[in-house]
């Protein structure tokens, strides 16, 4: 099993060795390196939790499809997308079914490319003291590059992730409007990478990060005081008790999907227990655990079972917590009469402006932004 640490964190691993009669290997490989990995050697994993990365691995023939009557949800799975997703899931379905002519497409058929797991939006995160120096202006990604925070400012280090906030940044920051966010052009690539790499060589940034733990660290002693955040990073510092937050920004936020795949080479019994794993994720327990770091499944209902009401109440409805949370690793994370930033589960996921994606010109944006992590 590959996949990302914020995605696998230990309670996750654990549960399911616990309920699955399978011997699981997890291998937590953040940053791009697992999308590598899949598509050069889908000999070397059985089961790939990935972020927005379908076309690529699918066109590369690093998984196989799955076969909906073999997942124990599978009809709900062609119900959702018959009815319509609406925001929340708007672009899982676009590449989700095989299609007869071997494509990939949102009309239903009895296979799919991935199984749709949990989803979210992310945007950036800062200390709430800095607004006392702001005031009571709305949040805004050009934050990230406000002269105010000069060298206590940080990004991810990831460049699919990367480029999206430093993209919206620069338009909130410069008044400007890019042709597509999602999908920038060679020239416009070179306008963000070129301001970030003005910005480093200046000093404005502390540093980057490649997972939730280390831009955790950045704001807990690095002197971070905005930056770009996962929601496992925001509860981490929570349950610290440093008193971060995470922005519902004016210009939108990054939406995001991460989905299970079947490698190629997955056959006979390992096939079998890839299924297994697959379905256990379905269950709600998974989802559950994730909820509390502020993640969202794909059949709400099933998680809800598993959570408290005051849990629910707080991570999908928006309410103010009743009691202290925990987090997935039973911290305290939460304080009574908190009410999570952005509401509840669909007013969040309305705010996306852009989601997760691959450019066309992706393979020149990875140039442009090794020249702004190495500069």
């Amino acid at each position: 099993m590959v996949g990302r640490s914020e995605i696998l964190p230990p309670p996750i691993q654990a549960q399911a060795r616990r309920d699955l009669d399978v011997d699981i290997d997890f291998e937590l490989i953040d940053g791009i390196e697992g999308l590598q990995r899949t598509v050069t050697r889908p000999d070397s994993f059985d089961v790939y939790h990935q972020w927005h990365t379908i076309d690529l691995i699918w066109t590369a023939r690093a998984v196989q499809a799955i076969e909906l009557e073999r997942i124990t949800h599978g009809a709900e799975i062609k119900a959702m997308a018959s009815a319509g997703s609406g925001r929340a899931l708007a672009t899982v379905f676009d590449k989700l079914f095989l299609q007869k002519d071997g494509r990939l497409g949102r009309t239903p058929s009895n296979r799919i490319s991935m199984l749709p797991s949990i989803h979210g939006v992310d945007a950036f995160g800062y200390l709430r003291p800095i607004r006392d120096t702001l005031g009571p202006q709305p949040e805004s990604w050009s934050w990230l590059l406000d002269p105010r925070w000069h060298g206590r400012a940080a990004i991810t280090a990831h460049p699919v992730l990367g480029i999206i906030e430093a993209a919206l940044a620069v338009e909130a920051a410069e008044g400007i409007v890019f042709g597509d966010i999602g999908n920038l052009s060679i020239e416009e690539i070179d306008h963000v990478a070129d301001l970030l790499i003005r910005k480093k060589k200046i000093g404005h940034f502390k540093g980057t990060w490649i997972n939730y733990e280390d831009a955790a660290r950045l704001m807990q002693r690095g002197g971070v005081v905005v930056q770009s955040m996962l929601w496992p990073a925001l509860t981490r510092l929570k349950s610290l008790g440093l008193p971060a937050c995470i922005a519902t920004p004016r210009e939108g936020s990054r939406g995001w999907h991460a989905d299970l795949c079947i490698s190629a080479a997955a056959a006979g019994d390992v096939l079998e227990a890839a299924y297994a794993y697959l379905n256990w994720w379905h269950g709600g327990w998974p989802g559950a655990c994730l909820a509390r770091q502020g993640y969202y499944a794909t059949f709400p209902d099933r998680v809800r079972h598993h959570l408290a009401p005051e849990e629910w109440a707080y991570w999908y409805e928006g309410r103010p917590a009743e009691t202290p949370l925990c987090d997935p690793f039973g911290q305290p994370c939460i304080a009574p009469g908190e009410t999570r930033e952005g509401g509840a589960h669909m007013e969040r996921m309305s705010t996306v402006r852009v989601w997760n994606t691959f450019m066309d010109e992706h393979t020149y944006l990875v140039r442009r932004w090794k020249e702004f992590i190495d500069g």
